[in-house]
């Protein structure tokens, strides 16, 4: 993003949107009002645009222990170890997620691990892919792919994660609340947009780590 604006491309599709969003439904399930204005001081854009970047923060932190550690690195297996073949979710789950633990070919998974050998790395896991990481990011060209997976993937995790959230509290409303019948339709659109998301997030965090292995097998970095 331009560099006179104080916000990185990833602290406004990681950070803000997933932070505005989060509190735009907890002003609307809470009646208050802030958010649903005609006309906005300076000083009110700069608290509101505050408010969603610290939100953004918390929910990044949220999203990252939940959906990264937990169902990525608990459940389904971090990419660094699906696109080597080794992956450690159920059969079910493989059924269903076929794209996500493809793995590379054998020609570039024997090409990356021959690299990375003379080094001292002769296995798939977080060793290897701070390896080719660390080399890969001097290259312009596939630093700026890394960024825009890094944005896609960021934007993905959060949002899905703050629609679950968003979900949740408008069923509250429409439960609890006495919030409007809309809210309960509003509700179940979040839930399956949070499903959706996170299938995205798969998908990008995935073509993230495979943009990483492949420019480290094809492009000769000494």
């Amino acid at each position: 993003m331009d560099q006179k604006i104080p916000f990185t491309s990833y602290d406004f599709w990681a950070y803000l949107s997933a932070g505005f969003l989060l509190l735009f439904v907890i002003d609307y399930v809470a009646m208050l009002g802030l958010l649903n204005r005609d006309k906005w001081t300076i000083i009110q854009s700069i608290i509101a645009i505050s408010s969603a970047y610290t939100v953004g923060q918390l929910v990044a932190s949220a999203s990252s222990f939940l959906l990264e550690k937990i169902v990525v690195g608990s459940v389904l297996g971090y990419p660094r170890n699906t696109l080597f073949g080794q992956p450690t979710a159920c059969r079910l789950i493989r059924f269903f997620l076929p794209g996500y633990f493809k793995a590379l070919p054998d020609e570039v998974k024997n090409s990356i691990l021959e690299k990375a050998n003379t080094k001292g790395i002769n296995a798939s896991g977080e060793a290897l892919f701070v390896i080719a990481f660390t080399e890969v990011k001097c290259i312009p060209t596939v630093a700026s792919r890394l960024d825009n997976f890094l944005n896609l993937y960021g934007f993905c995790r959060n949002v899905a994660f703050v629609a679950f959230l968003d979900s949740g509290l408008l069923y509250w409303s429409y439960r609890y609340g006495e919030g409007p019948t809309e809210n309960l339709n509003w509700a179940i659109a979040a839930l399956l947009l949070g499903f959706g998301l996170t299938l995205r997030y798969l998908k990008f965090f995935r073509l993230y780590v495979w943009e990483v292995f492949t420019s480290y097998s094809y492009n000769i970095v000494k």
